[in-house]
């Protein structure tokens, strides 16, 4: 069993509960190196960004 970087593993459990077990369960199936981790939780926090309404977002709908 590898473990995972205390600070990849916060971020990881800050994630909404879908999205984190299914990183999870890839993590349990896949060797992933914590670079690919990094680049995985970069992404997906990306991710939320852009689905996440901008301030001001309502005035202009």
């Amino acid at each position: 069993m590898r473990t995972i970087h205390p600070n990849h593993f916060n971020r990881l459990m800050r994630l909404p509960a879908g999205i984190r077990t299914d990183i999870l369960e890839y993590l349990g199936a896949t060797p992933v190196a914590d670079v690919q981790l990094e680049r995985m939780l970069l992404d997906v926090d990306r991710m939320i960004e852009d689905n996440q309404p901008r301030a001001g977002a309502e005035i202009m709908a």
